[in-house]
């Protein structure tokens, strides 16, 4: 019927040729005749037969489709960086699936095992925070035994032999610091919520850093998201504060909302510098200083490092740091 779906089975039986010689007319193939091609084409059209990719994909080993595994969209990195790859595959013949694993080390494993049997050609990868905290990685290396290729973003394994796409952490942390010691802020606190996460931990190394270098004490407050504000505001009643490094958006704008509570000044009485999206920051009262990390451009590299992989089918391990930049605002 019209207008219907047909299978390959069907188009055979209606024209009278081989499955084979439907599939190479309809790929173009110098082996077929002209008019057989136009007649095969054309009832193909006329019953809306559509190619089972997955089908074609485990027959030539090949799919043109790659995984996007993150934690998250709502999270406005991952949100900016997934548009930053999705602009690049879409200039492609590439196709990408996004898959999401809140955090949990089962799901991230689940959708490695589930899209490696011919499902997709690799896997960009934001690696969970349970996966992070097990220590457990061998679904990637897995998956990159049967031959697919994974290139990590942003959270990456470094025991893991695959390409990667990072942030210079702990120097836009360092210099970050710095930047506020020399503007004369002394009592220099920080506070995160991915304490667990190993962006987490490379910031703080940085912040420390700077801070042991300048002959100040390091203050690190740890929480999770809920929690993050009251830590905050406990540590503000009874303790010096001229300073705040706030290392995630719940940190940062949790920092925000306790200084304003203690009844302090930003920045005058105290300083903080976050990391936000930009569009937030701007809409922050006052306009939150920020580290920015280019989300977009981490995206879009991954996606390149990724396509190139693929086409080349190079086995060559690569790694590309974006530099992130300090946007300066009201808030120091």
């Amino acid at each position: 019927m019209p207008g219907s779906n047909i299978t390959l089975k069907q188009l055979s039986s209606i024209l009278g040729v081989s499955i084979s010689t439907i599939s190479k007319a309809l790929n173009d193939s110098h082996e077929i005749s002209d008019s057989t091609k136009k007649r095969i084409v054309e009832l193909a059209k006329l019953h809306n037969y559509q190619p089972n990719k997955i089908a074609v994909g485990l027959k030539s080993g090949k799919t043109n489709t790659i995984a996007v595994v993150i934690p998250s969209v709502q999270n406005s990195f991952f949100a900016r960086a997934l548009y930053g790859i999705e602009s690049m595959i879409s200039d492609t013949n590439f196709n990408i699936i996004v898959c999401l694993t809140k955090e949990s080390h089962a799901k991230e494993v689940e959708t490695f095992n589930m899209l490696s049997n011919g499902v997709v050609d690799g896997f960009i990868v934001a690696v969970c925070e349970e996966t992070q905290n097990l220590q457990n990685y061998d679904h990637f290396n897995n998956v990159m035994d049967n031959g697919k290729t994974v290139v990590m973003f942003d959270r990456v394994i470094d025991s893991v032999d695959c390409g990667k796409v990072t942030t210079n952490d702990f120097t836009a942390l360092s210099e970050a610091t710095q930047k506020l010691i020399n503007s004369d802020r002394k009592q220099i606190i920080l506070l995160s919520t991915i304490h667990k996460l190993n962006v987490g931990v490379k910031r703080a190394q940085g912040y420390v850093k700077a801070m042991e270098t300048a002959g100040l004490t390091p203050v690190l407050l740890e929480s999770d998201d809920k929690q993050a504000g009251v830590v905050m505001a406990d540590y503000l009643r009874s303790n010096p504060v001229d300073a705040i490094m706030a290392l995630d958006t719940d940190a940062s704008l949790a920092a925000l909302k306790a200084v304003k509570s203690s009844g302090k000044q930003i920045p005058n009485d105290i300083a903080v510098i976050g990391y936000v999206s930009e569009r937030m920051a701007h809409n922050l009262t006052p306009e939150l200083t920020t580290i920015n990390q280019h989300s977009y451009t981490i995206g879009n590299s991954a996606a390149k490092m990724m396509v190139e992989a693929l086409r080349t089918k190079s086995k060559e391990i690569k790694q590309v740091v974006v530099s992130s930049t300090l946007s300066v605002r009201d808030s120091t």
